[in-house]
């Protein structure tokens, strides 16, 4: 999954990092990230002054082949999505409010009688989850084949719509909103890396001093990975389905002092180390998974159906 996240700094970087809003926020730079949940960690990560049109920062795109992606609206663009497609990358993203694809299938919840009709107002939707097939138009004669799948909204009673690149052979309607709110994965990863770690509270105006903070945080992030993740899956025995990057980064702030004091004081043993982290793994488990399962834990349930 891949997305971009603002991290505001004193005023006085403006010319160097300057932000989107002079009023709020004139100097903010931008941390953009591809995380892979599979491993509860980034694997690309760009930082950059926040002005620049976040689509203009993105890994290469080539060694996401045969995985799924998952993005917000910020990168929608018919173009991007044939561009992954092309490449062999499978999809979950929302549909863009201004983009009109043309209906070239229905599968359920639409009159059979609107194929070959944009997929707007005018459609008159059935029934809680709505699947066709349709187009998304590029320029010149190109286009795109893709599946829609709208979900309706009780509160709202209105359609959110997705669109996806897999066939209901790969992933059934039911399974496209659940899916894509996994995506809400990499928003927990930027809010401890902001919150917990401390890359929020930059208040120097030197450019290197905030640079420094910035990469110390994501490289405290990717130590917490690597450590916690090995011994809790290894040792503890605990399933990475239960964890969030946020539960990771927060057993990390508690342990941090004593890893720094391993490697720099002889005195203190990794022994010791060891035994302080396996206390505090339990933190780690989500408490609200007593009460309801977490995203995670819904989307590995697929498996079994």
């Amino acid at each position: 999954m891949y997305d971009a996240s603002p991290i505001r700094l004193p005023a006085g970087l403006s010319n160097i990092f300057p932000g989107n809003r002079k009023n709020h926020s004139p100097a903010c730079l931008k941390l953009s990230a591809l995380y892979r949940l599979s491993v509860r960690s980034t694997e690309w990560i760009k930082i950059s002054a926040q002005k620049p049109h976040d689509s203009k920062f993105l890994p290469d795109l080539n060694q996401l082949k045969g995985s799924l992606f998952l993005f917000d609206l910020g990168y929608f663009s018919h173009a991007f999505l044939y561009q992954l497609s092309e490449i062999g990358v499978w999809f979950v993203c929302r549909l863009k409010a201004n983009s009109v694809p043309i209906i070239t299938k229905v599968v359920k919840g639409v009159a059979k009688r609107h194929i070959g009709r944009p997929l707007d107002k005018n459609v008159n939707l059935r029934g809680m989850i709505v699947e066709v097939w349709g187009k998304l138009n590029l320029p010149g004669t190109k286009s795109l084949k893709v599946r829609l799948i709208g979900f309706r909204f009780p509160l709202t009673k209105e359609y959110r719509w997705y669109v996806t690149n897999m066939p209901s052979s790969m992933a059934l309607a039911e399974w496209i909103y659940p899916i894509y709110r996994l995506r809400w994965q990499i928003e927990l990863f930027f809010k401890s890396i902001k919150s917990m770690l401390h890359a929020d509270q930059i208040t120097s105006e030197n450019e290197n001093i905030v640079l420094v903070t910035a990469y110390s945080s994501i490289l405290a992030s990717l130590i917490a990975n690597s450590i916690i993740i090995e011994y809790a899956v290894v040792s503890a025995k605990i399933e990475l389905k239960s964890v969030t990057a946020q539960r990771i980064t927060f057993v990390f702030s508690l342990i941090a002092h004593d890893l720094a004091k391993c490697i720099l004081k002889k005195a203190f043993s990794p022994k010791t180390f060891i035994e302080n982290l396996a206390n505090l793994l339990p933190l780690l488990i989500c408490p609200n998974r007593k009460h309801r399962p977490t995203s995670l834990e819904i989307v590995t349930m697929f498996d079994t159906v």
